[in-house]
Parts: C-alpha cells; structure tokens; sequence
C-alpha cells in the first residue's frame, strides 16, 4: 500500500535526520543535497531519493508555513512528507501556502489555488 511505503521512508529519514543551517553546515545561506545532515531541502531531496528507488514518483513543493516561513516538503498522490512532522500528513490537512511545485525533471510550476 503506498501509504505504508511513504511513512516508512518518512520513518527513516526522521529516525536518521539531524537538522543543520546551510550556513552552518556550508557556510552558505542555501544549499541543497540529498542528505540526512541538513534542512528541509536535504530532508525532502533525500527522501525523494528513497523513493525514486522503489520507483515511485515524487514533487518537491515549496510552500509558507503557518508563520510565513520558507519551506520544501515532498509530494506524492496527495500525501506530504514533512521534516516537521513524524507522521505522514494529507495535504489539505496542513495549514501551507503551496507556491510552487517540481515534478521529476525539475520543471517548477506555481501550484494553482483550489
């Protein structure tokens, strides 16, 4: 079931995630890389890895949180996987501002308000 697939990959990624500033870890105010060690970028960048895989497609979307910040989670089929939750979220259930999506291949489109 996908469902299943998607929480286990988010299970990994937060059983194995530290949280690291780009300009700490880099000395840049942003990079991004598949990688454990990082910010949301890394978190979701590597889980899309995870999944790319097992052969499933997934979005970065990049979205305003609750307090307006900048942020990038993974997309996929209406499910969101998120650096800032433990469990899988659906997407109409979290309180972002979705501004625009990258789907395999890395085009970016504005995600159209419902």
């Amino acid at each position: 079931m996908l469902k299943n697939k998607l929480q286990q990959v988010l299970d990994a990624a937060h059983g194995q995630h530290e949280y690291r500033f780009d300009r700490d870890q880099y000395g840049v105010s942003e990079h991004w890389a598949a990688d454990l060690a990082g910010d949301c970028e890394d978190f979701a960048l590597w889980c899309r890895g995870q999944l790319d895989q097992q052969g499933l497609a997934a979005d970065l979307v990049y979205c305003k949180t609750e307090t307006g910040e900048g942020h990038l989670v993974l997309h996929v089929s209406g499910w969101i996987l998120d650096n800032r939750h433990r469990w899988l979220q659906c997407q109409d259930d979290l309180p972002y501002q979705w501004i625009s999506m990258s789907q395999p291949g890395g085009t970016w489109h504005t995600v159209e308000e419902q």
